[in-house]
């Protein structure tokens, strides 16, 4: 936290028509490469497994809650998908989404497969910088009310 920064006016721009002034003015940033995130101790484990999980430090962006960790400027895509995951966290709860994000990896056996990613990469397709194409939190609302989570 001490490092991070609030989102720029410049990368609001393209994202402000989809999200709400909620989450945009508490999002920090924090760039650094590579992240200062270790892979946790089960991960060889996970692997040998034959399950997909990526390194954490060396993902292009990681969101913890409010803070977007990214090892390098973001486009407006990357931002987006990780806005999304603001935005689910803050619906869902810190709990409710560690639970749901490890037994959507632990389900599917593949980072891309889990469902909360699922949803921040189709929304993702979606995204037209600029463009008031839809409520990226509404999207996240139906997901939940949907139990696609």
């Amino acid at each position: 936290m001490p490092r991070s920064v609030p989102l720029s006016a410049y990368a609001r721009l393209g994202v402000e028509t989809y999200f709400s002034a909620i989450d945009l003015e508490r999002v920090r940033i924090v760039i650094s490469d590579p992240l200062a995130i270790a892979d946790p101790p089960f991960t060889s484990a996970v692997r040998h497994l034959g399950l997909d999980f990526p390194s954490v430090g060396l993902a292009a962006a990681i969101t913890f809650d409010y803070v977007i960790a990214c090892r390098e400027p973001m486009t407006s895509s990357l931002l987006f998908h990780e806005l999304i995951h603001v935005v689910q966290y803050r619906l869902l709860g810190v709990s409710s989404f560690a639970n749901l994000y490890v037994r959507g990896f632990l389900r599917s056996g593949s980072y891309h497969d889990i469902p909360l990613e699922c949803c921040a990469f189709e929304l993702e397709q979606r995204f037209i910088p600029g463009k008031a194409a839809f409520s990226a939190e509404a999207e996240v609302a139906a997901w939940i009310e949907g139990q696609r989570f």
